[in-house]
């Protein structure tokens, strides 16, 4: 009986001289995410068998994860992929003996490049199947196949993939969602056993045929996006040759009627709505911590129209007020070249903005709750859209994904009353941060924008509507803010 305890303590070591080993079997179908390996070892560093038995404790729950990890197809983290890295350092060699084969052969066999006849000069490529044999030798058959396959281009779809979303520039939830959408085109491919060099256009077309077209237009223009500027990546890096494939490519003409009314699009709120979102008691089921937040960011954005991830990832320094009572916003970046601007402030938020300032550094944030989120815009958005729904304020239409009101809303309401209350549309185009009211060659290159007056009248032409009468005893004030 202790011998079969013993037996069963010691599982997954293995006694090698005087040092314990850590061991444990991959499963087949995620061996290729572990370079071919058939099984992990890690030498344990020790002749202890208590402490080998702790160790191996650690390594079993670290490598249950990263087994589950290759299962759902994310990136390992720990674990190299052995056969990837010598397929690319062998492509590498390759290239470089291509471009001067003449001194890559000299350098190769020690020799004088002046005592080399032309018979004698060769490339990488006249060793790669001498190199897979040794690969296959140490790793195995399954290894020496996919090193033949990385080292002559037949790789997935999203081989290249990880490259790619490291260079990329976008926020991390468009980079997650962008990588998603091409995973879904890779695995797509490899049901149908097509490699990445084996991807030309009418395959493309087929997919766009199976797989976009049938979507919405908009999910349907962020996925064709998403595989077409990932292509446009491998072309310039040079993986792949030849025309983008997803160039060109259409969503058909469903033919649809047009309904009374038109194509259905998102919208400003409505006075009611927005009167229900200012005014209404705090919902009951939101957390109390997020009062503050929510209501100050709503009355900010309802009086400046700046969007949901200018308002809430404001500095402190971003936000000046004069000693006579005067600010604005400072927009320093965005996603147009229009989105950098100075946004006066209304002065029916200067009280929000000083209350929030009060006691911080310069570079604190204006809304300090959401400092520490990995992603402000989107954490506050989450918060705002359950506050809205909470209290009634929704839009959502038979296979529409979305509510047709959100918190762009504001921005919509704020365009919507500066011009019923006749302001020029250039220079509501100013204030928001759009291209559009700009365009003409008369404003768009010989006229340096509006005058700051002019600016600060657009803003102030914008007054929230007044409470209703069951309103009026709401602790709300715009003036007196949150405490």
């Amino acid at each position: 009986m202790a011998r079969k305890g013993r037996k069963r303590a010691a599982r997954h070591l293995v006694l090698k001289g005087r040092k314990f080993w850590f061991t444990r079997d991959i499963p087949v179908a995620i061996r290729r995410h572990f370079g071919g390996k058939t099984a992990r070892l890690v030498n344990l560093e020790t002749s202890d068998f208590t402490k080998a038995m702790a160790r191996r404790d650690e390594l079993l729950a670290e490598t249950t994860k990263l087994f589950r990890a290759a299962k759902e197809g994310r990136s390992i983290k720990g674990a190299t992929d052995a056969i990837l890295d010598l397929a690319n350092a062998w492509v590498n060699e390759i290239q470089t003996s291509r471009a001067d084969p003449h001194a890559w052969t000299a350098t190769i066999f020690n020799r004088n490049p002046a005592h080399l006849a032309d018979e004698d000069v060769m490339t990488a490529d006249d060793f790669t199947e001498e190199r897979a044999d040794a690969v296959g030798q140490e790793h195995g058959d399954h290894a020496r196949v996919r090193f033949i396959n990385v080292v002559h281009g037949r790789v997935d779809v999203d081989h290249h993939l990880d490259s790619y979303m490291r260079e990329v520039r976008l926020a991390e939830n468009t980079k997650r969602e962008r990588k998603s959408l091409i995973l879904r085109f890779s695995n797509w491919a490899k049901v149908k056993g097509w490699s990445l060099p084996q991807i030309d256009r009418a395959k493309a077309g087929r997919y766009f045929s199976e797989a976009i077209a049938p979507l919405n237009e908009r999910t349907a223009r962020k996925h064709h996006g998403s595989v077409k500027l990932y292509w446009d990546y491998l072309i310039a890096r040079g993986h792949v040759s030849g025309s983008n494939p997803w160039e060109g490519q259409r969503m058909p003409d469903r033919g649809r009627r047009v309904e009374r009314g038109g194509k259905v699009e998102e919208r400003p709120f409505s006075e009611e709505e927005i009167k229900t979102l200012l005014y209404s008691a705090y919902p009951r089921g939101m957390r109390e911590a997020f009062k503050a937040q929510i209501h100050d960011a709503i009355r900010i954005a309802a009086l400046s129209g700046l969007r949901l991830a200018e308002l809430v990832t404001l500095w402190v320094e971003e936000c000046p007020i004069d000693d006579d009572g005067n600010g604005y916003f400072d927009i320093r970046q965005g996603k147009t070249a229009a989105a950098a601007r100075r946004v006066p402030m209304h002065p029916d938020v200067i009280e929000i903005v000083k209350r929030r300032k009060k006691g911080k550094d310069p570079q604190d944030w204006l809304f300090h709750e959401l400092a520490d989120e990995r992603n402000a815009g989107d954490v506050f958005g989450k918060r705002f859209a359950s506050y809205r729904e909470k209290l009634g304020v929704d839009d959502k239409r038979p296979g529409q994904r979305r509510s047709l009101v959100n918190f762009h809303s504001f921005r919509r309401w704020f365009v919507t009353e500066a011009e019923r209350a006749g302001i020029p549309e250039s220079t509501i185009s100013s204030v928001v941060g759009h291209e559009e009211g700009r365009r003409s060659i008369t404003l768009g290159v010989y006229s340096g924008g509006p005058a700051w007056q002019q600016m600060r009248a657009c803003v102030e032409a914008v007054k929230l509507p007044e409470p209703r009468k069951h309103d009026e005893a709401s602790p709300h004030s715009i003036n007196r803010g949150v405490a």
